[in-house]
């Protein structure tokens, strides 16, 4: 047996496991710079000398750490008399240091929280560890802080202006950001139109944090309004709903009170993700994780970011205009972005016939 080679070369294998290796050190390496906040020392040249001493690091471990990050183009390098010295390039400098208003570094640690789940993902799979039961009115209050820290850098922008554009937005007197969360949109909607009232609708633990981004913003026209849009009433005469990525954008039930509690002539705009089919290895471990809790109250369908009751996008559009919308327009979201963004996520904008 010794002397006998076997059927196939185990080439595929072993670089299956190297490239997975590789990728996985360097995620714990951008862990790792995080964590010592060295991006916040690299706003001007420093040598590897300089940093270590910092960062009390090895300088062997800090020279090869920002070797890699210069070759992910996370830093920049110049060389003066011989020695090298590195500094943040742009893109850091807006996303990764903690004085720029646009940075992303809370929804980045996001992935080394996610990470402890594939870490035990022996026990999730035999039910003895995982995230099931999650209570959504203690979850959501801390996931809108990342969710707000990820809009505002890109899509809030984007998707404000492009709402802008229309007529029944100008004239518009009473808007309901339902379910939103932190509240960005409807204080960004109150800043570009200031005769509109803006009320956010969410979790009465939610809209505590709503009101923070309130304060924060000065926005004198954003109010907020406590309750759970599958049980409690929306209220009504809204001249626009808008609601954003949550968990009853596609549920017909939700549709139709927004129909009812809009103004004739009103617009419903409905940013979501529409995950229609799986293709590949990167989908199946996306609806492997989102598999991985149960929240309280909400029963998750299979693919992710999708619910038991929600319609798929085609029956979706057909429902609201079985319900009296006519469909102005569907927006690809990753075509206004400018990057592709996962999940197959479309904005709808209808207008109450």
């Amino acid at each position: 047996m010794i002397l006998k080679s076997p059927e196939k070369s185990p080439e595929g294998i072993l670089n299956l496991f190297d490239e997975i290796y590789s990728q996985a050190r360097i995620f714990y390496l951008l862990k790792a710079a995080l964590d010592l906040n060295l991006f916040e020392y690299l706003s001007d040249y420093r040598s590897a000398e300089d940093l270590a001493e910092i960062l009390g690091a090895n300088l062997i471990l800090t020279e090869y750490m920002l070797k890699i990050l210069d070759e992910l183009g996370l830093v920049e390098s110049k060389i003066v008399d011989g020695k090298v010295y590195y500094k943040n390039a742009d893109i850091t400098n807006i996303y990764l240091k903690k004085d720029s208003y646009y940075n992303i570094i809370n929804p980045v640690y996001s992935y080394f929280d996610n990470i402890k789940n594939w870490e035990n993902l022996v026990n999730i799979l035999k039910n003895k560890e995982n995230c099931q039961n999650i209570d959504v009115n203690n979850f959501f209050p801390n996931v809108i802080k990342r969710m707000a820290d990820e809009c505002k850098c890109w899509e809030l922008q984007k998707v404000l202006n492009y709402i802008a554009k229309y007529e029944e937005f100008k004239n518009a007197k009473k808007l309901l950001d339902l379910a939103g969360g932190h509240g960005l949109y409807a204080i960004g909607f109150s800043m570009l139109n200031k005769n509109l009232k803006c009320y956010v609708f969410d979790l009465p633990k939610v809209v505590e944090e709503t009101k923070k981004f309130i304060e924060k913003y000065d926005a004198k026209n954003v109010f907020t309004i406590a309750g759970d849009f599958y049980k409690d009433d929306i209220g009504e005469g809204y001249d626009i709903i808008f609601t954003s990525y949550n968990p009853g954008g596609k549920n017909p039930k939700i549709a139709e009170k927004v129909y009812n509690a809009l103004n004739k002539g009103g617009l419903f705009i409905n940013k979501q993700f529409f995950p229609e089919r799986e293709e590949g290895i990167k989908d199946y471990i996306n609806n492997m994780e989102w598999n991985f809790s149960k929240p309280k109250g909400l029963e998750k369908d299979r693919l992710r970011f999708t619910f038991k009751g929600d319609l798929n996008f085609n029956d979706y559009l057909k429902y609201l205009e079985n319900l009296g919308f006519k469909i102005l327009e569907v927006v690809d979201i990753p075509e206004l972005l400018g990057f592709e963004c996962s999940g197959n996520a479309k904005m709808i904008i209808a207008k109450k016939l």
